[in-house]
């Protein structure tokens, strides 16, 4: 699927620039950015003053020079495995993760074609590219999508990009048939899985991985900000994207590493959606069930989509009626925002409502008891 890369990367070892991550280095420090030593300070713990060995609290400097280490290495790849790609590279951010990608991959003589949907980061990385993009109105696979590939790709790749879960709409991409629609006519796809990365599938491992496409998905993005309840991202895919992005991805190669307690943090994510994420995605789907119920009982049902996810969207067409809505949901301690226009299309304004495996009945009841209001 991705030979263009070994391609290109041997245009990199050719011009002798080829990179790799070091992994841990010892020996003395001539070269991380830590002028003061304040990222290896010793820490005092507790009352009695004891001074504990010496703890890294910043990266020191970019992966490519200080700031790589085997731990984190090692944690790529069991992200990786848990996801069932061969390889994952992490970064500082999610925002940062797409403003990477997609300006490292897209070469003039490329074409992308995208979701209109996309979050904004996917499409400030492919303004950052080279490749001529093209929208497809959301989720059509056939007038547009299937359409425009048919089409051919010119010399250049092509590549398909969505969401798995869609942020403002709360709704899934139709995996399945994309995927097959990119194979039969040679285009790459990837899936940002933002909002079903930790929530969707088996033990949370997203939709891609709950649809088996593992092997016909060009790369994922998992972001750890959502339902891992962390920071920083990972690009999923195969050693050669992997490569590939450590020797061509300007946002990873020109920025500090993420440090020692981010990664802790993500292991620790890891961790606890081990343990945790059969228990609390049933009471997660307990609490959609309610509020959709609830909004049924109401006569409001007409105003939902037919989402079943945690991001259940209620329309309040124009401005002014959203932000009404918005107001009394606040006054009545309830914390939604009000998506105006033109965020969304003028006339699709609406509250976006996160509903949480935390939250109460009674708290469930007191959203609905209070968007009856507006019934």
């Amino acid at each position: 699927m991705d030979n263009f890369l070994d391609d290109r990367l041997d245009a990199i070892r050719a011009a002798g620039n080829f990179r790799s991550l070091a992994g841990t280095v010892t020996g003395i420090d001539f070269w991380s950015n830590d002028y003061l030593g304040l990222a290896r300070s010793q820490v005092q713990r507790g009352d009695e003053g004891v001074w504990v060995d010496p703890v890294w609290s910043g990266a020191t400097g970019s992966r490519s020079i200080s700031g790589d280490d085997d731990s984190y290495n090692a944690l790529e790849r069991s992200i990786a495995a848990f996801h069932g790609y061969p390889a994952a590279l992490m970064f500082n951010a999610g925002y940062t993760t797409n403003l990477g990608l997609f300006s490292a991959l897209l070469k003039r003589g490329d074409t992308i074609l995208y979701d209109e949907l996309i979050h904004a980061s996917c499409r400030d990385g492919i303004r950052l590219g080279f490749a001529r993009g093209k929208r497809f109105p959301h989720n059509d696979l056939e007038e547009t999508l299937a359409h425009t590939l048919k089409q051919g790709k010119n010399n250049g790749q092509l590549f398909v990009l969505t969401e798995g879960r869609f942020s403002m709409d709360g709704d899934v991409a139709p995996l399945a048939e994309m995927a097959s629609l990119c194979k039969a006519y040679g285009a790459h796809l990837i899936v940002d899985e933002a909002h079903s990365g930790g929530l969707d599938g088996p033990e949370g491992r997203g939709l891609v991985a709950a649809l088996g496409l593992q092997s016909e998905v060009f790369a994922t993005i998992i972001t750890f900000g959502k339902a891992f309840g962390a920071h920083g991202a990972v690009v999923l895919g195969t050693q050669s994207l992997r490569e590939y992005l450590i020797n061509t991805c300007r946002p990873f190669i020109y920025t500090t590493g993420p440090a020692p307690s981010q990664w802790r943090g993500v292991a620790d994510a890891y961790n606890k959606l081990a343990v945790l994420h059969k228990e609390r995605l049933s009471d997660l789907q307990r609490i959609i069930r309610q509020f959709r119920e609830g909004m049924l009982s109401t006569g409001m049902a007409d105003r939902l989509p037919p989402n079943e996810g945690p991001i259940q969207v209620v329309g309040f067409p124009g401005n002014e009626e959203v932000m009404l809505a918005e107001a009394a949901c606040r006054k009545a301690g309830l914390l939604v925002k009000g998506i105006r226009s033109p965020t969304v299309p003028e006339g699709s304004e609406r509250l976006r409502i996160c509903l949480h495996a935390f939250n109460s009945t009674e708290e469930v009841n007191k959203l609905v008891n209070t968007l009856r209001g507006f019934g």
